[in-house]
This record gives structure tokens, C-alpha cells and sequence, in this order.
């Protein structure tokens, strides 16, 4: 028995529609199981935060000064991005003080007050899918005299 051309091709047609379909529902079945989270391989990109600080200000009963931060990963700002402000407590542990997202340069300002005894702070990145983290070097920042 011979079948008619078009009858051939309709079933060739709805064998490879499904085939397609069957593929296709692989394929994103597999994709669904791949797990998001970044391997521990993966390379990140080392990043550089650098501190400074303003003179400090003496006011009424503390003094005032402002701390600023570059972040950059080898020629390049890095712009956009969390970094916190840690200060030293009194049993030496480290505690997030203030956040601030890094403006188009790659800079950062945070404005501080210290009280009678000097104060130590330091910069923290915590690194992103790109960026391996970074912290600054530690600066200590002494209560201004009145003058």
C-alpha cells in the first residue's frame, strides 16, 4: 500500500514537531537543576579599598571628621557598590557602624564623631559575583583640641 505524498509529509511534520518539543522540554528541565550560587573556582576579580580622613573638627563636646574610601579593582573605579564602616570596639571586636554605595568614581564618604578617647575605623567590601572583597588599611582618629 502507498500513501500519498501529503499524507507523508503531515506525519513527518508532527514526528519532528515532536521531537522538537521533547528536546525542548530537556532542555529547559536540565537548565531548572543548574544551581544558580558561584562555584568555589570561580575566578573574582581582586579589589583595592584605600582610607583616608579629613582634619579633624572639634564641636561642642566631640569631634567631627570625615572618612573617605576608593574602591577600585586594578585601573578601573568600581562604582555602585556596599562598603561598610567598621569601628573598633573596646573588647576589640569589629562592629558595622554606617553603609554607603560607592558614587561613579569609586568614592566614598562617611562623616564620623568621636568622643573623648581616639577612635579606630576601617573599610569593607564584602565582594560580589565580579569582585573578591577587601578591606582598608585601619586609621585612628584622634579628638581635635579647642582652640
Amino acid at each position: 500500500m502507498r500513501l500519498p505524498t501529503s499524507l507523508a509529509v503531515r506525519i513527518g511534520t508532527v514526528a519532528a514537531a515532536a521531537a522538537i518539543a521533547v528536546t525542548g522540554a530537556t532542555t529547559v528541565a536540565s537548565a531548572a537543576v543548574v544551581p544558580t550560587a558561584v562555584p568555589a573556582h570561580a575566578h573574582r576579580i581582586p579589589a583595592r579599598l584605600a582610607i583616608g580622613n579629613s582634619r579633624p573638627v572639634a564641636r561642642a563636646h566631640q569631634t567631627t571628621a570625615v572618612l573617605s574610601g576608593h574602591l577600585t579593582a586594578g585601573r578601573y573605579d568600581l562604582r555602585h557598590l556596599r562598603v561598610w564602616l567598621q569601628r573598633l570596639g573596646p573588647k576589640g571586636k569589629w562592629n558595622a557602624v554606617q553603609t554607603e554605595l560607592s558614587r561613579p568614581f569609586g568614592h566614598v564618604f562617611f562623616r564620623i564623631h568621636v568622643g573623648k578617647k581616639p577612635a579606630t575605623f576601617r573599610l569593607v567590601f564584602r565582594g560580589t559575583r565580579n569582585f573578591a572583597p577587601a578591606v582598608s588599611h585601619i586609621d585612628t582618629i584622634s579628638p581635635a583640641k579647642a582652640s
